[in-house]
């Protein structure tokens, strides 16, 4: 990541979150993508050097991947992320908490899927810096569902928090400490996230105790680099100042704000309060404006959050989720706006700066180029 303005050649970095995108792209099956773990691999790699990100893209549908290894039906649409059967919650009443068995990160559902990626990752790159999770809370409300879950918290509130301690203790960790044990990292981040934790869909008493309360947990016994992150909903919680603050507890040194509500809310508040807590911010490029564009509003959108919060050098491009059929001269615009206006030293006037869409090949055009062939 390129956070430090040291020389005339760093820049901003930009990083995404592409899946079913890369699949589209790559034209290979989504099933095959998501339980493949060297089609996975080699696909997401090729998508990182297509696209000039400077992040790794290595995202898979995490917030699957415990809730099936306990046994929730989880569905693979064609050409799609693959999601829970919410019509078939695992737990359909408190009582069948009792009944579930803990899974196996050797043997249930796609947990030796994620391994091998993981492998495949260290082998082909010589470094695997962060390992994933589902928090507990979106694996509860996977699980449970969400309308039941936030009845329990109001109507059973020593069931849910039995529930999370399972979550945490049983399902959680042993599946960490596999992972962390075949990362060859001591310095692993341990990356865990939890988008159904945000507001309005919870509220910010629910987060302390929900979130933030078994973030703390969960780093009491796996050590201080988990850190949970994903939420949303920012403008929407009343008090974001307050939510930022709870964010910082689950991710310290780090401020995650989506769009949405990162426009919204304004670039300079965010700025703000995370030059108040010594934060790196995270901005979030909006999905939506990613897929319809135009490509002017898309660049606009990144040279303002440039311009916003950094020029210190202390904040990073991320683009939230790059829908299926999101035509690649828009995510090559965003990266070359990237690099463009957010190399350092950042000039005072960014409107100075010429800039031009890049012409490029289609990805598989350039994987032919590369030598490379998705069977």
């Amino acid at each position: 990541m390129s956070i430090n303005p040291v020389t005339e050649e760093a820049h901003v970095a930009i990083g995404a979150q592409s899946n079913d995108h890369s699949a589209h792209i790559a034209g290979v099956p989504s099933k095959q993508f998501f339980t493949d773990p060297l089609t996975f691999t080699r696909v997401q790699l090729l998508v990182t050097e297509y696209y000039r990100f400077d992040v790794v893209s290595n995202f898979w549908d995490v917030y699957n991947i415990e809730a099936e290894a306990l046994g929730q039906r989880v569905i693979y649409p064609s050409g799609g992320i693959p999601d829970t059967d919410r019509t078939r919650p695992l737990i359909r009443t408190p009582a069948d908490l009792d009944r579930i068995n803990p899974p196996d990160p050797y043997k249930s559902g796609r947990m030796p899927w994620v391994r091998e990626v993981n492998k495949h990752y260290l082998e082909r790159t010589g470094k695997l810096e962060r390992i994933y999770f589902s928090g507990p809370f979106s694996i509860a409300a996977n699980i449970r569902g969400y309308e039941n879950l936030v009845t329990d918290i109001f109507d059973r509130p020593r069931f849910v928090h039995r529930l999370f301690k399972f979550l945490c203790d049983h399902v959680i960790v042993p599946y960490v400490e596999v992972m962390k044990g075949e990362a060859e990292n001591d310095e692993l981040i341990i990356d865990g996230r939890d988008a159904w934790a945000s507001p309005p869909m919870i509220t910010l008493d629910m987060m302390d105790e929900y979130v933030v309360a078994y973030t703390e947990r969960l780093r009491n016994i796996l050590g201080e680099n988990v850190i949970t992150r994903g939420n949303w909903g920012d403008a929407k919680s009343g008090d974001p100042e307050r939510f930022f603050s709870q964010k910082l507890k689950c991710s310290s040194g780090s401020l995650s704000v989506l769009d949405p509500d990162l426009y919204d809310v304004g670039p300079d508040r965010v700025k703000t309060f995370a030059n108040k807590h010594n934060a790196i911010v995270a901005a979030g490029i909006d999905a939506t404006l990613l897929k319809d564009g135009p490509v002017e509003a898309i660049v606009e959108r990144i040279k303002l959050y440039i311009d916003k919060m950094a020029r210190d050098g202390r904040c990073m491009i991320h683009l939230n989720q790059i829908p299926v059929d999101t035509p690649s001269d828009h995510i090559h615009a965003a990266v070359a706006a990237c690099h463009t206006y957010g190399r350092f030293p950042i000039p005072e006037n960014l409107e100075d700066i010429p800039f031009d869409v890049p012409k490029r090949e289609r990805f598989l055009e350039f994987v032919r180029q590369k030598g490379e062939r998705f069977d």
